[in-house]
């Protein structure tokens, strides 16, 4: 008797165990399938505007800190906004070449959306470990409390994650340790702090008579195309692919830049968004600076390079998709803020790109 009570009792624990397994699993696909709608059905989520006087939390989705003075000076950036910043919990943490272990990185970041005071997140910086990252965010968290996220570089990896993940609008712009001129502090408060259509963007500034050079736009493929913005640096673009973060470039605008890579890994990196279709599957190109992607020096005499440019044409003149070159983004003390879901309009012959619409309510 006493042994086959034992044996109802374990079989009705175990039947309650598969039963809660089940309906667990169910809830997490359900979960799943609900993070997926703002992106799939192509509607943005817009953040709330931020305002001189907000608080921001400042996080370290990345790399760690080298010196602590680079918090003051990322503090101080956002801080000329008008910004009160509170600092990640582990923002000081260091887990080899990270900012903390995975797990740490994203807490801060679920924390910062989860308090009612913090208005907006800022990034202390790029370097590597977003991706990693990404499966440990709270994406209904995050979709239920909507706020600005800025940062680029390897940003990218948590703007885009994000944006496909739950819809939120995201801002490809200078992280705090990021140096910034009078250029990009005018573009973030026109593309953050402020509720009207953002207009032109990453327009080379003002030269005087003089001709252009380092600015200078080059179209490649001439044209017009309107869709929403999806992009970033194209490491971490390509970095994505066959993720479930993997971004959507069906009918948008593609952005991209990078910085420190030769032409040839220019060109891999190319080749491998060619090969899963997602330039073809874009409505317009739009490239901004690809800073020190040259050849290295010193070269062998049998070893033979593209540049730069002829690695960008032979990848985009054939598509003939509207595309756009050096336009002001990038890893470049003039970078502009671009937002990640916002409709835009790229003119290849004109030379402008501009976002019709506002990216904060």
């Amino acid at each position: 008797m006493h042994n086959l009570t034992s044996r109802r009792w374990f079989l009705g624990s175990v039947s309650g165990a598969i039963a809660m397994t089940a309906h667990q699993l169910v809830g997490q696909l359900q979960a799943s399938a609900e993070s997926q709608k703002a992106s799939t059905s192509g509607v943005a989520i817009k953040p709330p505007m931020l305002r001189s006087g907000d608080t921001v939390g400042m996080v370290a989705p990345a790399s760690n800190v080298y010196e602590q003075e680079e918090i003051k000076i990322a503090m101080e950036t956002m801080e000329q906004y008008g910004f009160k910043v509170v600092l990640g919990k582990h923002i000081n943490a260091q887990y080899g070449y990270l900012a903390g272990r995975d797990k740490e990185r994203a807490e801060d970041i679920n924390e910062m959306f989860r308090r009612s005071d913090i208005r907006g997140i800022v990034t202390f910086s790029g370097g590597y470990g977003c991706s990693r990252l990404l499966p440990f965010l709270d994406y209904d968290l995050i979709r239920q409390n909507p706020k600005v996220v800025v940062g680029h570089s390897d940003i990218t990896a948590l703007l885009i994650g994000i944006y496909q993940k739950t819809g939120l609008i995201g801002f490809h712009g200078s992280s705090g340790l990021t140096g910034v001129g009078d250029y990009a502090i005018a573009s973030f408060r026109q593309a953050i702090m402020n509720s009207g259509k953002i207009g032109r963007v990453a327009a080379p500034p003002a030269n005087g008579k003089s001709v252009e050079r380092d600015n200078r736009l080059v179209t490649i493929v001439p044209g017009r195309a309107t869709g929403q913005l999806v992009g970033g640096n194209l490491t971490l673009v390509t970095n994505l692919i066959g993720s479930p973060y993997e971004p959507d470039t069906k009918g948008k605008i593609l952005f991209l830049e990078d910085v420190g890579e030769e032409p040839y890994r220019i060109d891999r990196m190319l080749t491998q968004l060619w090969l899963t279709g997602k330039l073809q599957d874009a409505a317009g190109i739009a490239l901004g600076h690809f800073k020190d992607c040259v050849p290295k020096e010193f070269q062998p005499s049998f070893y033979q390079t593209l540049s730069l440019e002829q690695v960008l044409r032979d990848r985009f003149e054939p598509l003939g998709i509207p595309t756009l070159y050096n336009l002001m983004f990038g890893h470049i003390r003039e970078n502009a803020v671009l937002p990640i879901g916002a409709m835009a309009t790229l003119d290849a012959t004109a030379r402008t790109l501009t976002v019709e619409e506002n990216a904060v309510v």
